[in-house]
């Protein structure tokens, strides 16, 4: 039987590299200690030794790398597999732009995947592409393909089922619905549709995902501007820049990572109509059905990875277009264009069984999340927690009338240098990337994410020190118990 992660998390030392949730497919690895984090980021040999899976966009799962060794990764060349030609195409455009003019390329007879490969040394080049654009092969893909079974991506009834579902969260109707083969996959799908549609340069607005602001730096073509806070404040800065040379798109999550600021989304739409440029909504964060953004969009992205499935072992994203939105025939042409069925049947499948609970397992997660956030906030080792909850005025004119406050969290700690890596080691929830599972997860985010540019990220508010915590569905008198337990070794 596989262990049950609400009642036996993977925290400790022996814990190290075991998949979260236990399962083949798992998209988290347990990173249990402080300093396998740090070694995780270094490529410490002792810690990535020990992975048996990872999020699939930074690290190979040992399925995905199976496959790229066995057709790829040969004569000092190394490759990896696309979800679809074209998406393979995307990538040596990129490579190409990053001054690799050496790519093979190769299509997989009888599959619609396609692979991509690389004098070793430009590797890294390529892994950029695979991580930032999130149109990689799923490993149950990978593992069909392993064992010469069919891929298909086909209109099924599961693919509509979810789509429906989807749709019924957002308030809309399923042809609005474009499912992808993860969440920045739409990001990346959006961004190509910005440029072929309003070529220019965008705007982010707030402290976004790592991936995202990628996308605007490094993507063919990229130019950007970056408003890091997301208050009001940057808010003058908008209209001071859409003064003299507006952005063709704003990009912003609601809330946002790791910091879940909740921008002013009904001023970003009156500057949007003011100024005609398209507001593009990540929604991730706010978990499903909390917050009513789309009439105040043109386009939502979610992650489907994170709350809609929260059982931690699919990936999958979701477009979804406003109907009512000043650009939406535009838009909804580009996209139709460039889309493709990317998200394999088999997936689509797996996404649809974990979603069925949907509904009452976010209702548990919002009040643990609020519940635990007021805890830490009455607690003076905690120096700053980081919550949308109530009386965030903003927040509080987009929340659905049954909607909570999600579930995610950020925390700092009083003394935070020699406090959070105590804390951490000693906290006995599952330690590791992602969120939106079942079961809590903790992560020091901006090591993992931000490792390589802390000075960055500090400038920008976020703390190297800070710990995400992804509430789940345990007893909350569990969950405050196992904090409070992980504060008292500080």
């Amino acid at each position: 039987m596989p262990a049950d992660l609400l009642t036996a998390p993977r925290f400790l030392a022996e814990d190290l590299g075991l998949p979260m949730p236990d399962d083949l497919h798992a998209v988290s690895v347990c990173l249990p200690l402080w300093d396998h984090n740090i070694g995780y980021e270094e490529g410490d040999p002792a810690v990535i030794s020990k992975l048996q899976a990872a999020y699939p966009r930074f690290c190979f799962h040992p399925l995905v790398q199976q496959l790229c060794d066995l057709h790829l990764n040969k004569k000092g060349r190394q490759g990896l597999y696309f979800a679809s030609e074209s998406a393979a195409r995307r990538a040596t455009e990129y490579i190409r732009a990053n001054g690799c003019d050496q790519s093979g390329f190769h299509s997989f007879d009888d599959y619609p995947v396609c692979g991509v490969d690389v004098a070793a040394e430009s590797f890294p080049i390529l892994k950029q592409y695979w991580q930032h654009a999130g149109e990689n092969i799923s490993s149950r893909v990978a593992e069909l393909i392993l064992n010469k079974r069919p891929v298909s991506c086909s209109d099924s009834a599961d693919r509509r089922a979810v789509k429906d579902r989807v749709a019924q969260i957002q308030q809309t109707s399923a042809d609005n619905v474009y499912l992808f083969s993860s969440g920045m996959a739409t990001i990346a799908g959006t961004w190509r549709a910005v440029q072929q549609g309003w070529p220019g340069s965008t705007c982010q607005f707030g402290f976004p995902y790592v991936d995202t602001l990628k996308i605007q730096q490094r993507f063919p073509g990229a130019q950007h501007t970056f408003l890091p806070i997301g208050d009001d404040s940057d808010i003058e800065k908008l209209k001071q820049l859409c003064e003299s040379s507006p952005p063709t798109a704003v990009f912003c999550e609601v809330p946002t990572n790791p910091l879940l600021v909740v921008p002013n989304v009904p001023q970003l739409r009156q500057l949007a109509d003011q100024y005609g440029f398209l507001l593009v909504v990540d929604d991730t964060l706010a978990a499903c059905g909390n917050l009513h953004l789309l009439p105040l969009a043109d386009v939502l992205v979610t992650s489907l990875t994170k709350y809609f499935s929260g059982y931690g072992n699919v990936l999958a994203g979701a477009i979804t277009l406003n109907p009512d939105g000043p650009h939406f025939e535009k838009l909804q042409s580009l996209i139709a264009a460039d889309f493709e069925e990317t998200l394999a049947d088999v997936d689509v499948a797996v996404l649809r069984q974990n979603s069925e609970d949907v509904a009452q397992r976010t209702q548990t997660i919002n009040s643990n999340a609020t519940a635990l956030a007021d805890m830490l906030r009455a607690d003076d080792r905690v120096e700053s927690v980081f919550y949308p909850s109530a009386g965030n005025a903003i927040y509080e004119t987009l929340r659905s009338p049954d909607g909570g406050y999600g579930g995610l969290l950020s925390i700092v700690l009083t003394d935070a240098a020699i406090a959070t890596p105590r804390m951490f080691d000693a906290l006995e929830v599952c330690k590791g990337p992602n969120l939106g599972t079942h079961f809590t997860l903790c992560c020091p985010y901006t090591i993992l994410a931000h490792y390589t540019e802390l000075d960055f990220a500090e400038r920008c508010g976020v703390s190297r020190w800070l710990l995400r915590i992804s509430v789940g569905t345990e007893s909350i008198d569990e969950l405050e118990r196992r904090f409070q337990s992980a504060l008292s070794h500080v």
